[in-house]
């Protein structure tokens, strides 16, 4: 079976450093699982309401850079979080893509043993800020 994202998830790319967004437009046709963007690019408001509440543990994620998104398998028409060999599918999927075209992306799980959504571009906060790219515009 071939899946493709929804609208909301394609606008939850918009910012994202162009392989990330890349990486998650290719695995999305490999994927034998279904899977969301949940999140891409954050603000800073939004960071600190994930601290405060649990969900993340920096105020300095990747997320605020355009350099992480967070992906959760899409089953049976709801998003299934505890669903950890649906997680492993969306995963290999990521690894494939990331492997084929040579990206430098790395999956939270495999940095942290915490967080299966998130994928991010290890070690670019100096190289891609979306928030400059806002403010050149």
């Amino acid at each position: 079976m071939s899946y493709k994202l929804s609208e909301r998830s394609l606008s939850r790319l918009v910012g994202l450093h162009p392989a990330l967004s890349f990486a998650v437009t290719e695995a999305i046709r490999v994927t034998p699982v279904d899977f969301g963007v949940i999140e891409g690019v954050r603000t800073i408001e939004r960071q600190r309401e994930l601290v405060e509440t649990g969900k993340s543990k920096t105020l300095d994620s990747y997320h605020l850079y355009g350099l992480a998104v967070d992906l959760v398998p899409y089953i049976d028409g709801r998003y299934r979080w505890d669903d950890d060999t649906a997680f492993s599918a969306v995963a290999g999927a990521m690894k494939q893509v990331i492997d084929t075209h040579g990206l430098k992306i790395d999956w939270g799980w495999e940095l942290w043993q915490w967080d299966k959504p998130h994928w991010q571009m290890t070690g670019m906060k100096t190289v891609y800020d979306v928030r400059r790219l806002e403010a050149a515009v």
